[in-house]
């Protein structure tokens, strides 16, 4: 009797955590403290539940089973029904089983700046003024995609960096979510100095923050207006770019993913590297794709596709593009694909 008193009163706690978490991951962003908790407290309930149908078995089959055919009874076939076509609607995203799923979602995404498409895809629209080129990029994420950062930017055909198009707000201030643990264990946002997450792109942009290092730090006039939420699933980010009279010019991407070793890119590749081996969230360095537009041969839009041009420092050290790529492996499937629309 202790023991099912125990199961009964845990379960009901347990039930409690779920549902405060459940309601915070609906109308909040991500946040890996909270996912945390609902998952460890979800399996732990899911223990409970089997331990309170163990010990119950008989009041259940009482209250489930027609003792006069021995068979379920109407109310358990009823039940069993609706939770059988509630779980094929949402299962195979039959139209207007995900409403509720849906509105959270969008309302989720509105409090990051992201709007979900009819296809599932993440749409990021960077507002810009005064700005005479749009650019559209869609990409969808391959089968190495995990939480990817990128930026986005032009340059003249030169090399010349011009301007931003899309900087995660994460990388445009330096402050990110889970940033680090607190003395509980806890993962807190925080001021994080990431050198070796787009480096080819932050030395190209040649801002030193007040560290010295080229990654920006807090406000940065530049990159504000063009600063979104993370994607972290198929995107399109719609843009701007002010080029002036340039009539050709170049489209850039810098894809990076923490923690994506291989072989040679191996956690104790660079043993003498303060930031591969110490304090930077490395593995394989970032990749750099690129498209160049001549607006010469556009009546009033085209679509590009990217392509990879080289790799950045594998801990952000110099601005060098390295075109050597045969160590690079499963960062070339951080995208599937990236196009690029340029519209006059």
């Amino acid at each position: 009797m202790k023991l099912r008193k125990l199961i009964s009163t845990s379960i009901a706690v347990l039930f409690l955590v779920l549902g405060v978490t459940g309601v915070l991951m609906y109308i909040k962003p991500y946040n890996k403290s909270i996912a945390s908790i609902h998952t460890v407290f979800g399996f732990l309930f899911s223990i409970g539940v089997i331990s309170h149908i163990i010990n119950n078995i008989k009041p259940l089959k009482m209250y489930s089973i027609n003792s006069k055919n021995n068979f379920l009874n109407t109310h358990s076939v009823g039940l069993l029904f609706v939770t059988g076509i509630l779980l094929m609607g949402l299962f195979f995203n039959i139209k207007g089983f995900n409403k509720i799923y849906d509105f959270g979602n969008e309302y989720r995404n509105s409090l990051q700046g992201k709007e979900t498409l009819e296809d599932g895809k993440q749409s990021i629209t960077v507002k810009k003024e005064l700005n005479d080129i749009s650019v559209e990029i869609d990409v969808k994420k391959g089968d190495a995609f995990r939480y990817a950062m990128m930026v986005v930017w032009v340059e003249d055909i030169d090399g010349n960096y011009i301007e931003s198009l899309f900087v995660p707000k994460s990388i445009a201030t330096s402050k990110f979510v889970n940033g680090q643990k607190n003395e509980n264990g806890i993962w807190k946002s925080a001021i994080v100095r990431r050198p070796e997450s787009l480096p080819y792109w932050a030395h190209k942009r040649g801002i030193r923050a007040s560290d010295g290092l080229y990654i920006p730090l807090g406000k940065s006039y530049d990159i504000d207006a063009v600063s979104g939420a993370t994607p972290t699933d198929d995107f399109i980010i719609n843009s701007k770019a002010k080029i002036g009279k340039l009539n050709k010019f170049r489209v850039l991407m810098e894809v990076n993913q923490s923690f994506n070793w291989n072989k040679y890119y191996s956690k104790d590749r660079f043993p003498n590297d303060s930031i591969y081996s110490g304090s930077g969230r490395v593995g394989q360095p970032a990749i750099v794709y690129a498209i160049d537009v001549d607006l010469d041969k556009i009546k009033t839009s085209k679509n590009y596709f990217f392509e990879p041009i080289g790799h950045s420092h594998h801990s952000g050290k110099n601005g060098k593009l390295f075109k050597e790529m045969s160590k690079i492996t499963t960062a070339l499937d951080i995208i599937d694909r990236g196009i690029v629309k340029v519209i006059k």
